[in-house]
């Protein structure tokens, strides 16, 4: 009897540690469980910080966020109407098999839009494979704090732009790009150096079988732009003499970047002052 009653007190026993033992492992299974629908669940872009959300937009082709991004929530579209989202606005032509002309047209329309909501706070803008001289205006007009403009592969009709009005629109420039844009003259360097004096940075790239006379372009560095710190040319006509009006007149310089001028027969004492001069000096 009482080996029976022994027998009954372990299966007993046994028991229990049995269903404690299934307990454990059904809650751990169902830990498990939740965390791989948790970790299977799709991010909600909606509950990121502001912050992480304005710096993943920012990420985005003006066109996408636009047109696209700016329509998910209320929240995006708050973000978008931002002055601040737009004190820096870079827009490139994107090749897309559309009508050149009316793609062309979509771009400039949007470009404005985008100035417009930046409301005056605009510093930097580069504009590529796109715009005219009525966008040129258009941006000078829309804020007098630009410190960096871009323009790559535009249509600037010099002849029709008031060069010198244009300029005195952009009193806090500090960088100019200016690469493969017809009709880009001495004039318009000549009028940037003396209606900009806080320039320090200037990038010009011309087709080389375009250009004007030869050393005219330095010449007009060198007079107008003293206060430059760093120099890229490509496709200039430059000589010797050119290059050494551009020492002389720019004191400050730190960084000289030449490319593809065949006018330039750089060697002797003038390569040792550039390279004594210049800190980094580039020549090829």
């Amino acid at each position: 009897m009482k080996f029976y009653s022994k027998l009954v007190f372990l299966k007993y026993k046994l028991m229990e540690n049995f269903c404690y033992f299934i307990s454990c492992l059904c809650k751990g299974n169902l830990k498990f469980i939740k965390w791989k629908i948790e970790s299977k669940r799709k991010p909600n872009w909606v509950e990121l910080p502001i912050d992480i959300t304005r710096m993943i937009l920012k990420k985005l082709h003006v066109l996408d966020f636009i047109l696209n991004a700016q329509y998910v929530c209320c929240e995006w579209r708050n973000i978008c109407k931002d002055p601040l989202m737009w004190c820096t606005i870079k827009m490139a032509y994107v090749w897309i098999n559309t009508d050149r002309r009316l793609y062309l047209s979509l771009l400039n329309k949007i470009c404005r839009y985008v100035i417009d909501l930046s409301a005056g706070h605009l510093n930097h803008i580069f504009i590529y494979e796109f715009g005219d001289n009525n966008l040129l205006e258009y941006i000078v007009n829309s804020s007098n704090e630009i410190r960096i403009l871009g323009l790559k592969y535009c249509s600037i009709e010099e002849k029709k732009l008031n060069v010198y009005e244009f300029a005195k629109k952009l009193p806090q420039l500090n960088e100019l790009s200016v690469s493969y844009c017809a009709e880009i003259s001495k004039d318009f360097l000549e009028a940037i150096g003396i209606c900009c004096p806080r320039i320090t940075k200037l990038i010009l790239c011309k087709w080389l079988h375009k250009n004007g006379e030869i050393d005219e372009d330095a010449f007009a560095i060198a007079k107008n732009m003293p206060q430059l710190t760093y120099l890229h040319l490509d496709g200039i006509k430059i000589t010797n003499v050119g290059l050494l009006a551009i020492l002389d007149g720019c004191p400050h310089l730190k960084w000289l970047h030449i490319l593809v001028c065949p006018c330039l027969n750089l060697k002797g004492s003038l390569l040792q002052r550039c390279r004594q001069q210049i800190k980094y000096f580039h020549f090829d």
